[in-house]
């Protein structure tokens, strides 16, 4: 969302520069200079996918929800397409973003549809292509050359619903190494709530061991909870590794997940390598990502 990354052969390129400046100039103005020497580098181009900054259109954004200025920045896939004119075009968010005040999504389908595109949109439930998470995406296909359908492109892969036993659940026979496959340690508060969900076989935590300041009536009734083995896991978040930001606290184990786990539950093959990233990058990665049977999905799709 903040830069752009591009293939040349075998070789991944970065542009690290901010994507307002790489694309700085307004949908339907002749290209700049900087434009014109980003359509020159990047030659013809198959594919295109963007992942806008979606904290401003999350429902858990109770500051600047819906009226954020980085929602603006949906727009720049229509730009990116109207000087680049890429094939094709995959755009993701969360389902609020259908929601925005200033119609950013709806405005983006218009100007692509302008451009000689065909669009379709929809949600996409990981759940239901196979991926063991409840993690609803909202997703835009365009194409200069074919019908695109996000329900099609759902329905050529779907698959009944796993469970996260069937994500993790070999992974609690081997002596964890490293951070990718430990959890992070809680603090002596938090460790009570975990032992308190176990040692009385809950998987909510009642309100009377909740902080204070959060006992309350409240819509987030997952945090402090504890995973079910036969359930898929709710979206997984940059917040995982914490008992306060969600439902982490592993089934089994007097613990939250660990990256590895939340990485299986993203989809995310174990041949995946994430590097030697601290666990806040991994945490951030992770959580952020796109399961890749999704991606799969589309990708999948337009190929057909």
């Amino acid at each position: 969302p903040d830069s752009l990354v591009w293939m040349l052969g075998n070789f991944a390129v970065f542009a690290m520069d901010p994507v307002e400046e790489l694309q700085d100039a307004e949908v339907g103005s002749p290209p700049s200079k900087t434009e014109r020497i980003l359509k020159e580098e990047l030659g013809e181009i198959d594919l295109v996918i963007g992942g806008p900054p979606c904290q401003g259109h999350s429902d858990l954004n109770n500051k600047t929800r819906r009226d954020d200025p980085k929602n603006e920045l949906y727009l720049k896939m229509a730009r990116f397409c109207e000087v680049v004119r890429p094939t094709h075009v995959v755009i993701e968010n969360v389902p609020a973003v259908v929601r925005d005040r200033s119609h950013v999504a709806q405005r983006t389908w218009k100007m692509l549809r302008g451009l000689g595109y065909r669009v379709d949109s929809g949600i996409l439930n990981g759940l239901s292509v196979g991926v063991a998470q409840r993690r609803k995406r909202s997703l835009t296909i365009a194409s200069l050359e074919v019908d695109p359908s996000v329900e099609a492109a759902t329905r050529e892969i779907a698959t009944e619903e796993r469970d996260l036993r069937w994500a993790i659940g070999d992974l609690t026979d081997f002596e964890p190494t490293g951070i990718f496959d430990t959890p992070p340690k809680p603090n002596a508060t938090n460790q009570d709530r975990i032992d308190y969900l176990h040692h009385h076989d809950l998987f909510e935590l009642p309100d009377t061991e909740w902080p204070l300041c959060h006992q309350k009536p409240h819509s987030y009734k997952s945090v402090y909870g504890r995973l079910r083995w036969d359930d898929p896991a709710p979206t997984i978040t940059t917040g995982f590794g914490c008992t306060g930001r969600g439902r982490y606290v592993h089934p089994q184990w007097r613990r939250t997940i660990t990256p590895h786990e939340a990485a299986r539950i993203q989809f995310f093959p174990d041949s995946f390598d994430f590097g030697d990233s601290p666990r806040t990058l991994l945490q951030k990665v992770i959580g952020n990502a796109v399961p890749p049977k999704m991606g799969y999905a589309l990708g999948l799709h337009l190929l057909r």
